[in-house]
């Protein structure tokens, strides 16, 4: 039944084969049926480039989690969750120092999205579960953590032994977890920072908040050895900090090549799958640098031969929309005729990138951006203003994501601050980057459309 689609995610036939009672088992909890298979080949060809053999990669890499995740109880002794906006780093160092066999490591949250919302557009038993459950609709919740608490209640994927979280990006990510913590008797480990600079703080260093953030990393380290039984070491975290780092820096390029590029070469749809492997700590790290390479190769070979999936010369815009559960919107934003030249957050800024004081005291606890200050809403508007000079867009679509706490203070600050600057016109569109329940592509359609007349009718005036 399933056979077609997981050959579309890189599977051959004899790990079908070897694998079918673990898919089996693990498809029957998840209600995966007949239907849901179809409905998922039919999404992977209409809204991804599968014909390239690395966004394949990638897909098998996140269907293989999703089968691990749903059997990781009966599979492994304890299990441990984290989610975004956790970095990977800490995560990888402290799966690196268990037995694979023994623990478990993912963020399900992610998975579940990456899975049951862009490849078989199930989510909705998911999040109505987490809305029923301590995560009520209307109250701002992340759809992200409504959906991973949805998972666990309804039984589909364990309750985990321990929950790892940071709560220095937004509040959400704590709160869920206390709720996890406090209903569910799951010990949580929080990593702690101080997301409140001054404006005109950005992108100095302050020196309290990267102490306090690094004696947080120590605390949750030290909450992990005594829960899990597992002594964290320094050798796991030289690991991690380097394979960050390969695959990082690649997709850094990647990203670079296809937002230079003239027509755009490949549809940023495909890029989502390899981007959130940047917080989920699989232990195919081989895998995943491969499949890394391989679309870094494709991708050169489409651009050396003129290919792409909008027209040449067409308008490119930058947009801060990156939605993992429904791939139909970025879509619809390039069928619209627009080249989306880059998506927050694929790619670092310079400053982002470069050497500071702290970077290599950060390396040796494996904590990286909460040691800065890219948190704050100067700082998303300093960035969001670099990624429109580094790619010379045309324009810019700002996306309003309603239920995000610590996005939204920024939106309309960094649409004034674009058009003021840089005379480029940005359209706000609202949305949810985890739950399309009450939005679609079709609904945002006519504005797109619109605004991509006017990027056109403005770029043919510049160019006469």
């Amino acid at each position: 039944m399933y056979t077609e689609l997981l050959k579309l995610c890189s599977f051959d036939s004899d790990e079908i084969e070897k694998q079918r009672p673990r898919i089996d088992k693990a498809f029957k909890v998840l209600g995966i049926e007949k239907e849901d298979i179809k409905r998922g080949e039919q999404r992977l060809r209409q809204y991804l480039d599968i014909e390239l053999l690395g966004v394949r990669k990638f897909l098998g890499i996140w269907m293989r989690e999703l089968v691990n995740l749903v059997l990781a109880r009966e599979e492994h002794e304890k299990i441990v969750y984290s989610d975004f906006p956790m970095e990977l780093r800490p995560l990888m160092s402290m799966m690196l120092s268990t037995d694979e066999k023994e623990v478990y490591f993912a963020t399900p949250g992610q998975i579940i999205n990456m899975t049951m919302g862009q490849i078989f557009d199930k989510l909705t038993p998911f999040l109505v579960a987490g809305e029923e459950n301590g995560l009520p609709p209307g109250a701002a919740h992340c759809a992200l953590y409504q959906t991973r608490l949805g998972a666990m209640v309804k039984g589909v994927i364990p309750f985990p032994d321990l929950s790892v979280i940071a709560s220095y990006h937004c509040d959400q990510p704590a709160e869920a977890e206390q709720l996890l913590h406090e209903v569910y008797g799951v010990p949580v480990a929080y990593l702690d920072s101080c997301p409140d600079p001054n404006w005109g703080d950005w992108p100095k260093f302050n020196d309290y908040r990267v102490r306090y953030c690094g004696s947080q990393a120590r605390k949750l380290f030290q909450t992990f050895e005594e829960v899990i039984g597992s002594k964290m070491k320094e050798e796991a975290i030289r690991t991690a900090n380097k394979a960050n780092a390969i695959f990082r820096l690649k997709f850094q390029q990647l990203v670079e090549l296809i937002g230079h590029a003239d027509p755009q070469p490949i549809s940023q749809t495909s890029l989502v799958h390899a981007f959130f492997l940047n917080s989920m700590p699989t232990r195919d790290i081989e895998g995943k640098q491969e499949a890394l390479e391989i679309l870094c190769g494709e991708v050169e070979e489409r651009v050396n031969q003129g290919k792409g999936v909008v027209e040449k010369g067409a308008p490119g815009v930058f947009v801060t929309a990156t939605i993992s559960v429904d791939p139909g919107i970025t879509r619809m934003i390039e069928q619209a005729g627009l080249a989306i030249r880059i998506q927050i957050p694929f790619w670092l800024s310079p400053w982002v990138m470069a050497r500071h004081p702290y970077r290599e005291w950060g390396d040796m606890i494996g904590v990286g951006p909460c040691l800065d200050v890219p948190h704050s809403c100067e700082a998303h508007v300093a960035i969001n203003l670099a990624n429109c000079k580094a790619f010379n867009v045309d324009g810019a679509i700002d996306f309003y994501p309603y239920s995000c706490r610590e996005w939204v203070p920024t939106v309309m600050i960094t649409k004034r601050t674009i058009e003021r600057e840089l005379g480029i016109p940005v359209l706000v569109l609202e949305g949810d980057c985890y739950d399309t329940r009450n939005y679609s592509a079709g609904q945002l359609r006519t504005r797109v459309e619109t605004f991509a007349e006017l990027l056109r009718a403005a770029k043919a005036a510049k160019a006469a």
